[in-house]
């Protein structure tokens, strides 16, 4: 009786780590395909663009972090209607739109 719960559960757990590896997988096709510029050089920038923005982010937020441990207050602000991203040195060759 034991021995087929334990199959049971095993295989609900086998099932449960293909259905999450099917969806990484997925999550993998659809993030490529939202970078793809048709080709691969561009494509490789934009996802190396984006990889950049989301380490900002993560050191903003350790930062955040750090200072909620430290018991200091701090404050997390959305971007506003007139926000436009920093000038780096990334991105000085880039022109910037129109106002």
């Amino acid at each position: 009786m034991q021995m087929a719960k334990k199959q049971r559960t095993l295989e609900r757990l086998a099932e449960h780590r293909r259905q999450r590896e099917e969806e990484d997988r997925r999550q993998r096709v659809m993030a490529i395909t939202e970078f793809d510029a048709g080709n691969p050089e561009a494509t490789m920038h934009a996802m190396a663009g984006a990889i950049l923005e989301y380490r900002r982010v993560l050191q903003t937020l350790g930062r955040a972090v750090d200072l909620a441990k430290a018991g200091a207050l701090f404050g997390l602000f959305g971007p506003g209607p007139l926000w436009r991203p920093r000038r780096t040195p990334e991105t000085l060759d880039d022109v910037p739109p129109a106002a």
